[in-house]
């Protein structure tokens, strides 16, 4: 099962990580500062993938970050910074120090997991030994398959959804930065939900948190309701789907 390490001064961020990791059959261990790190892995090296806070006090997770790029034994270990302020100043830094990735905190399982796994994919490939050229031999006709039939992505079918009610005012769909990636309409008039973005991940990934801690299941999705109007936030693999409608059409007629 693949070790991850949490480095953060946080206790509640790392028992959010840790309980989100053990839902996805993945390890953790944490420590609660860089050079408490340092001291772990000076007895111990061993780790599939890091989570580093970029704000602790002492050293920075850029720092410990910078540090074990210079130890040969981490050479290829995926190590992503965690900061609740990250702009292009702070990407800039990581990538000076060789971190794979930044997340903004607080993030949901749905931007975590997917980052998670595929940089660990992407390790254990890398590490794999080259596979052996086998002796060239005369290829067989190779004989032509029906195109694969794909349907529609959970993504594309929740929009659909959405798109087919009759109650809803405005619909987008918002990235990992809090970027809309999908408008509401072709003349990408402001409607409301185009003024949630840079509320609702922090929100999503709050009441995510709440869930996983008292219900101790993974957050399908979250409505708020207003006079008239309801607002709802769904993710879906990263992005995070934001529909407002109109919650009593009878009322409104």
């Amino acid at each position: 099962m693949p070790q991850i390490f949490i480095v953060d001064d946080s206790i509640s961020v790392r028992k959010a990580l840790e309980i989100t990791f053990k839902r996805h059959s993945l390890d953790s261990f944490s420590a609660i500062s860089a050079e408490q790190a340092l001291e772990t892995l000076a007895g111990d090296p061993h780790f599939d993938l890091m989570m580093a806070d970029v704000i602790m006090p002492g050293m920075s997770g850029l720092d410990l970050c910078s540090e074990l790029r210079r130890d040969a034994r981490f050479d290829g270990r995926p190590i992503v910074l965690m900061s609740g302020n990250v702009d292009d100043n702070i990407r800039r830094q990581a990538r000076e120090v060789g971190a794979n990735g930044v997340l903004r905190k607080p993030f949901s399982p749905d931007e975590l997991i997917p980052m998670v796994e595929g940089l660990l994919r992407a390790a254990e490939a890398a590490a794999a030994p080259e596979p052996t050229q086998p002796e060239p031999s005369q290829p067989e006709p190779v004989q032509p398959q029906p195109a694969a039939q794909t349907g529609p992505s959970e993504l594309e079918r929740l929009v659909a959804e959405y798109r087919r009610r009759g109650d809803v005012e405005d619909l987008i769909v918002v990235d990992a930065q809090g970027q809309i990636v999908l408008p509401s309409s072709d003349a990408g008039a402001p409607g409301a939900a185009q003024r949630l973005p840079m509320y609702a991940r922090h929100f999503v990934a709050t009441a995510s948190v709440i869930g996983q801690h008292l219900l101790g299941d993974e957050l399908q999705a979250v409505t708020l309701r207003y006079a008239g109007r309801e607002a709802i936030f769904h993710p879906v693999g990263g992005l995070l789907v934001i529909a407002v409608t109109r919650a009593d059409l009878k009322t409104l007629n």
